[in-house]
């Protein structure tokens, strides 16, 4: 199913982002150290964890794709991704998690959340994408940006490997190039589908998924949806979300092959259980989406049992399995 006609506009929260270098061989560099933001007790120690968290903002710029025009905004020639970079401090390698934000939205929306997976020993790489996050004249208009968004995820990972790999990047050996991971809210969930679920544009290199508050849009003119289980797959989604239908995630839950965990936040709109903002699922949505992919990624089983309690609390949250 393509659910057409998007009006998804994320609502801003006031952070600011730090200027990155120019776009290289890899991303450079100085990384500032900060602690996890995340409540005390609220994310499950990881098994090498807790870390502090080195964060920075690189330019990676592609430009073996153009940039459409946009609402108020000309074509480019390439692509520029401005990426949030949330780095454990510590040896590694660690696995890797591109994160996709939502229409008019931007990585530094999810400091809180991204911070809690760095610490808990995972590299997370945020982009920017050209057309669709906030600080993009009328992005809110440039929804139809989403189908070169999944390009530009697979562009990340193949600059976060070239970093893993070149000696003089802070990045060097701290990535564990065969654990990569991909999620995203609203549009970002979609991109999030079509990168690995599409026909167009699967990237064989993302081994599970979370999607919070998305929906199955369509990504391309040609192909469709698998939702053949080859690699495990979380959905979060409020029932009271106005801007993607709840009911449309729930299909798909019934949809997707297994292994998938479907959460429902009661009482959940769109945005704020995941952005920046003071929410009752804040803990919760810390706590199950470390533990998926720690489960997941991390190689910790104990992680991935723990995701149904997690997510099974009385009046906020409910979850289903297969």
């Amino acid at each position: 199913m393509a659910l057409l006609g998007l009006a998804v506009a994320c609502s801003t929260n006031g952070a600011t982002t730090t200027a990155g270098p120019a776009a290289g061989a890899g991303p450079t560099g100085t990384m500032a150290a900060t602690a996890s933001s995340a409540p005390a007790g609220t994310v499950a120690p990881a098994a090498h964890g807790p870390y502090p968290v080195l964060r920075r903002t690189v330019t990676l710029v592609d430009t073996s794709r153009p940039t459409e025009a946009g609402a108020q905004t000309p074509a480019q020639p390439e692509r520029t991704l401005e990426t949030s970079l949330f780095v454990p401090d510590g040896p590694g390698p660690f696995p890797l998690i591109v994160f996709s934000h939502g229409l008019s939205g931007h990585p530094t929306k999810f400091s809180h959340l991204l911070t809690a997976w760095a610490t808990a020993g995972f590299v997370v790489a945020a982009p920017a994408f050209p057309l669709t996050n906030e600080t993009v004249p009328s992005s809110s208009k440039n929804w139809t940006g989403l189908a070169s968004q999944p390009g530009d995820v697979s562009f990340v990972i193949d600059r976060m490997i070239a970093a893993d790999h070149d000696p003089a990047d802070p990045l060097a050996g701290k990535i564990d190039t065969d654990r990569i991971g991909a999620g995203g809210l609203s549009l970002g969930g979609a991109t999030t589908y079509g990168v690995t679920f599409h026909d167009c544009c699967r990237d064989q290199r993302i081994k599970a998924a979370e999607v919070l508050s998305g929906g199955r849009l369509q990504v391309s003119g040609t192909g469709e949806f698998v939702l053949d289980g080859h690699v495990p797959l979380l959905v979060m989604h409020g029932d009271q979300d106005g801007s993607l239908p709840y009911a449309s995630e729930v299909e798909t839950f019934q949809l997707a092959r297994g292994p998938v965990w479907f959460v429902t936040l009661i009482g959940g709109t769109h945005a704020p259980p995941f952005e920046d903002w003071d929410s009752p699922w804040d803990a919760l949505d810390e706590r199950t989406t470390t533990d998926f992919w720690s489960g997941t990624l991390g190689g910790d089983p104990a992680a991935l049992a723990r995701v149904t309690a997690d997510a099974t609390v009385p009046g906020l949250a409910s979850i289903q399995q297969k």
